[in-house]
């Protein structure tokens, strides 16, 4: 087991700040897990990491596909949650969600051997101290075959289903999302396929509508309608993979990996009922060969883009996912830091 308080920061020499363009700075803190940092909650890789706040300090902090050992390695589950907290502005995990002392599946269910069956979260988000947790139901990344909500009424102990979805919606479209509550009351999605190569579409729902999603309302941003249907609110030089909306200092801020440019982006808005073509993008981690020094000009192969709660757009904690398909050498979870990005979109949002 692993010897180091969960009391303690996980990395003592962060990355130093790079400057990027724009003049924002982003720093690499460390990875999420691995030896040293998630051994006493029993699993040592994963990716994704979507978050929403528990409202005592701490956070849930849900991973994707996982694994007792490092890189893809031992026991193979998804998706798992811990409860995380920030010490010294690094995230440092505190304990399973779940019962025990180590993780297990937050959703119970069977993948016999041979069969690559698997639950991927898209996001997670707190509404009045109940979790809604959205999935995609997998065999075989990309490969959906349908997407279920679940809610938890216990910070993340116990999950029961309040939905699904066939993957056929909005023709793919609404498989992989991104929400949050809005001032309104309403709740906010952006959405894309789980292929890596739509643009962004936007809906709303009000809470009692969460099950039913004919009910939701899509946005039109040529004509500034919300109906039965929809375009897209993102599409130029975009190709949209995982995503994560967040409304933070009164902008949304939408934090994504863009297939097109191999790049995790932040763009934000006061305004998300608009188009997002002509917001400005800001680059946080950017591909490039994986024989190159790691850092966010080059960071190989990365994905997602997780804002962490508490986070503020002059100071904002991203975990990003990294994953070398050729060999599996390398598959983890890595705390980013962006600062400068109330400046960045201060006079243009």
């Amino acid at each position: 087991m692993n010897s180091r308080s969960p009391l303690t920061p996980p990395h003592s020499h962060p990355g130093s700040p790079v400057p990027m363009p724009g003049g924002i700075t982003v720093q690499v803190i460390g990875d999420v897990l691995g030896p040293g940092i998630s051994d006493h909650v029993g699993f040592l890789s994963g990716d994704v990491g979507v978050m929403a706040p528990l409202g005592d300090g701490t956070f849930a902090l849900i991973f994707g596909d996982s694994f007792r050992e490092e890189n893809l390695r031992g026991q193979w589950l998804s998706p798992v949650g811990v409860a995380a907290t920030l010490i010294d502005d690094q995230v440092a995990i505190l304990r399973p969600l779940g019962a025990g002392e180590r993780v297990e599946q937050l959703i119970d269910y069977p993948r016999p051997p041979g069969d690559n069956l698997t639950l991927i979260p898209s996001d997670v988000v707190n509404i009045d101290g109940t979790l809604y947790l959205q999935g995609m139901w997998n065999r075989g990344i990309g490969n959906v075959l349908s997407t279920e909500i679940w809610a938890s009424r216990d910070r993340g102990r116990t999950w029961r289903s309040v939905g699904a979805t066939d993957p056929g919606y909005l023709g793919g479209v609404g498989n992989l999302i991104s929400w949050e509550r809005g001032p309104d009351g309403l709740i906010y999605v952006v959405s894309t396929s789980f292929t890596r190569s739509n643009p962004v579409y936007l809906s709303r729902f009000a809470l009692p509508d969460i099950t039913e999603r004919t009910r939701w309302q899509l946005f039109d941003p040529s004509t500034g309608a919300w109906s039965r249907d929809g375009a897209p609110i993102l599409s130029g030089g975009v190709k949209a993979g995982e995503l994560n909306l967040r409304y933070i200092d009164g902008h949304w801020v939408l934090a994504m990996f863009n297939n097109e440019t191999l790049q995790v982006e932040v763009r934000a808005s006061t305004t998300l009922a608009r188009e997002w073509d002509s917001v400005p993008t800001a680059v946080v981690a950017k591909h490039g060969p994986w024989e190159n020094k790691q850092s966010p000009m080059n960071f190989s192969q990365p994905y997602g883009g997780y804002i962490v709660p508490g986070s503020t757009l002059a100071h904002l904690n991203i975990v990003i996912s990294q994953w070398n398909t050729a060999d599996n050498s390398r598959y983890n979870a890595t705390q980013f830091t962006v600062r400068g990005l109330d400046s960045f979109f201060g006079a243009r949002a």
